[in-house]
């Protein structure tokens, strides 16, 4: 008992405002509630399991046919489809060159393309000159170059 009272003798010096509310229980319960709790619990349950679904009864029987059905038949779907591509002959090609409808290039370009290719080109005959060149004034004879190779 002295433990309650110090119980609210602490309450009161810390919160006077919840001090001051009464101390009464506002809330009933139905008439023979805890007895029947029970009964209900368990009438809740039974009814719960009539309507429950079981997946793990019904996988075994259904859904795993039923998924590898599925994935052979993507399998099928997916490796019958037609992969192959028109190829067009060097006729076509050329007319579509001709006429315009498919490529159009301006001359610009095809100028910029034409003169790097010859620049590569001198660039390799130039290397080529100078190896010569080199062979002619080093006095070194081709034959010599094949015994050391």
């Amino acid at each position: 008992m002295e433990n309650k009272n110090n119980i609210e003798e602490e309450l009161e010096s810390i919160a006077p405002f919840l001090s001051k509310i009464k101390k009464e229980n506002n809330f009933s319960t139905p008439l023979n509630y805890f007895e029947i709790l029970p009964e209900v619990i368990v009438n809740r349950s039974l009814n719960s399991k009539l309507f429950n679904f079981s997946f793990n009864k019904f996988s075994k029987h259904f859904l795993i046919p039923a998924s590898s059905l599925a994935v052979i038949l993507l399998m099928i779907f997916y490796f019958n489809r037609n992969t192959t591509e028109a190829e067009l002959t060097n006729e076509q090609i050329t007319n579509l060159i001709i006429n315009d409808e498919y490529i159009k290039i301006d001359d610009y370009l095809v100028y910029d393309a034409y003169s790097e290719v010859l620049d590569e080109e001198k660039k390799t005959t130039s290397t080529t000159d100078e190896y010569i060149n080199y062979l002619i004034e080093n006095d070194i004879d081709i034959n010599s170059i094949i015994d050391e190779l």
